[in-house]
């Protein structure tokens, strides 16, 4: 005896079990997505923002619009009961300023939605920053750019630091003279465009944290710095689940997430060479070279924001910001 199928029936319950299937996977996609918690390390990562300006400058006697980049990130200072959360940057990077713009990306069930970007053209940019009274270093309130979580209407999704985790002396004896550490940024305005994501490199700290270097409330890190770099948060971040011990140096279980500064300039040397013409000999250029030196402001200095922003706070200073077109 044979046994008969339609095929057109075959057809239709293969299609059904396709179907179903589909749908499985979706929900099964979707709950894993909804269950995923974002590591320390991706937090970290969108943990700063990429900050363009447009500007007037003088190149050679004439007038000339540039636009250049610098590293932004979130920090918020706890004032009156509750979290004032500020982008954190240097001051040259937004000084004479006329427009600046900024990327974020937007969230999507409490998660980064990676390749989402909403773009933010803020005109008068330099004058909504609140500047330091001695160091190179400016702040501005996110809740002019952030209304509610949202950007332009659309949520963002981004991770502040906070005065937890600054290096003050309390953490002295976790903190040895040696060490190394990371920095989160933009140079020469280099990024993963699609995912808003920065890069990441890691150095040594080549003067203690723990000692203002030339008196300075600052430190140098052995670590290539370029343009864009400005502004960069520079960590203590031992995700592997140990660090040494300052005092034997055994490993130590647990972790360390300390911001230890901002990342400032870089030292460079004077450099001469020769170029040769056939027609007039020689002639000497001079150029400067980086030593690949880091100077780093000590992340205390934000703690000198603390009065000024209490002022304004009380003063109920607001302005309407001015989205650009």
């Amino acid at each position: 005896m044979e046994l008969y199928i339609n095929p057109h029936l075959l057809n239709k319950m293969m299609m059904k079990t396709i179907q179903i299937l589909i749908i499985l996977l979706y929900i099964s996609n979707n709950s894993i997505a909804q269950n995923r918690s974002p590591s320390i390390s991706e937090q970290l990562l969108n943990s700063t923002i990429r900050i363009e300006c447009n500007r007037d400058t003088i190149i050679d006697g004439t007038k000339r619009n540039i636009v250049s980049t610098g590293t932004g990130f979130f920090f918020s200072f706890y004032i009156n009961g509750k979290d004032n959360t500020y982008i954190v940057t240097n001051a040259h990077v937004i000084n004479n300023s006329k427009v600046g713009i900024l990327r974020f990306t937007e969230l999507l069930d409490s998660l980064p939605n990676y390749g989402h970007i909403v773009n933010v053209q803020i005109s008068n940019f330099e004058s909504l920053f609140i500047k330091h009274p001695t160091q190179d270093l400016a702040i501005i309130p996110l809740d002019l750019i952030v209304n509610n979580g949202l950007v332009l209407g659309k949520p963002v999704y981004f991770r502040s630091g906070s005065e937890k985790v600054l290096f003050t002396t309390q953490y002295d004896q976790k903190v040895d003279y040696i060490e190394n550490a990371m920095m989160i940024g933009y140079p020469k305005g280099l990024y993963d465009s699609y995912n808003n994501l920065p890069i990441v490199r890691r150095g040594l700290t080549a003067t203690p944290v723990q000692i203002d270097f030339q008196n300075q409330p600052k430190f140098l890190l052995d670590i290539p710095v370029y343009p864009g770099s400005s502004g960069s948060p520079v960590f203590i971040y031992d995700f592997s689940g140990s660090y040494p011990s300052k005092e034997n140096g055994r490993l130590m279980s647990g972790s360390r997430l300390l911001l230890l500064g901002i990342a400032t300039q870089s030292f460079n040397y004077p450099f001469s060479g020769e170029i040769i013409n056939d027609s007039t000999g020689h002639k000497e250029i001079m150029t400067k070279l980086p030593i690949n030196v880091a100077v780093v402001i000590k992340a205390t200095e934000l703690l000198a924001f603390i009065p000024i922003i209490k002022s304004k706070v009380k003063k109920d200073i607001r302005r309407p910001i001015r989205f650009a077109n």
